[in-house]
């Protein structure tokens, strides 16, 4: 038997994952929260349709060969990662796909320091929903691409891990591994600091940040981002950066972000792992962010 993806949520980029295994025939398990809301149907980009596999309830050991995907908020990550442990004793390659930044370090404190591990970050767009009967379903609402890459570029697992990456390529193409997975993280970053909380905050659509009245707001977003990225280590360009913002939302114009989502439905949001990020790496190098911090404190207390 070859190798199995097993995906942990039931969130939209994780049942996109499913869909996307099923819809191409490479083996997958799927393991949402909760089993009853997890999605039933899918609604591929070309608009076919099709049922999903049922959830799997209980794991069994991974093997060597499998790929564990994490496509949850940072938050959720420890304790997703305690559970699973018990089931990685064979060292399947764990990938971790969620917004903001933080979720490495969090690993790090759960599993081996030479744990065969990948982050990655994708620009595919999918949404859930229930259709007009009450099914609950995840459609595929924009193609993208998502970029893979190894941590601290050991070679120690690098066979392992082209596999993997040869794997992801096939549930949901196309895939790019980058030898430096911390550009793209930090650029994924920028544009979720800048768009998730102008949508919470003003209950809009991606496409409305780019209006005159958010100007002054996304150059400020943007400004302190780079600062606190380039003491990090990154090489940006506040106006580069700004731009990449407006591409990707205007790429995305017509979807609500998933900090506006959280904020709606009354849930937990990732503000802590993106714009509480930037706070907190500045704190560390003694840079002053206060807009970043402001931003922080109104979706905390908007989510409150």
């Amino acid at each position: 038997m070859g190798a199995t993806i097993h995906i942990v949520g039931g969130g939209a980029i994780g049942s996109l994952l499913a869909a996307g295994a099923q819809r191409h025939g490479v083996s997958h398990c799927r393991y949402p929260r909760d089993v009853n809301a997890a999605p039933v149907k899918a609604t591929w980009i070309d608009g076919s349709e099709f049922n999903l596999s049922p959830p799997n309830k209980t794991p069994n050991i991974l093997n060597k060969d499998d790929v564990l995907v994490l496509p949850l908020k940072v938050y959720q990550l420890h304790d997703a990662l305690q559970a699973w442990q018990p089931f990685l004793k064979r060292r399947a390659t764990v990938v971790l796909l969620h917004n903001g930044m933080g979720g490495y370090e969090i690993a790090r404190n759960v599993l081996p320091e030479d744990y065969p591990l990948l982050l990655a970050t994708t620009s595919h767009g999918a949404i859930k929903y229930y259709d007009s009967v009450g099914i609950s379903t995840v459609r595929y609402t924009g193609r993208g691409i998502t970029k893979v890459g190894s941590p601290t570029n050991a070679i120690t697992n690098a066979k392992q891990l082209k596999e993997a990456v040869a794997l992801l390529e096939r549930v949901l193409p196309p895939v790019e591994y980058q030898q430096d997975i911390w550009q793209a993280l930090w650029l994924k970053l920028a544009v979720n600091a800048v768009i998730n909380p102008i949508t919470a905050l003003y209950d809009i659509q991606n496409k409305q940040i780019a209006q005159p009245q958010f100007d002054e707001l996304r150059e400020a977003i943007c400004h302190e981002f780079t600062l606190v990225a380039n003491v990090s280590g990154q090489n940006f360009c506040s106006a580069h950066i700004q731009q990449e913002v407006l591409k990707v939302a205007k790429a995305t114009g017509e979807n609500y972000s998933s900090m506006h989502q959280d904020v709606v439905h009354g849930r937990t949001t990732e503000i802590e792992a993106i714009n509480g990020y930037i706070v907190q790496m500045a704190k560390k190098k003694g840079i002053h962010v206060p807009v970043n911090t402001l931003l922080v404190e109104r979706i905390k207390a908007l989510s409150s």
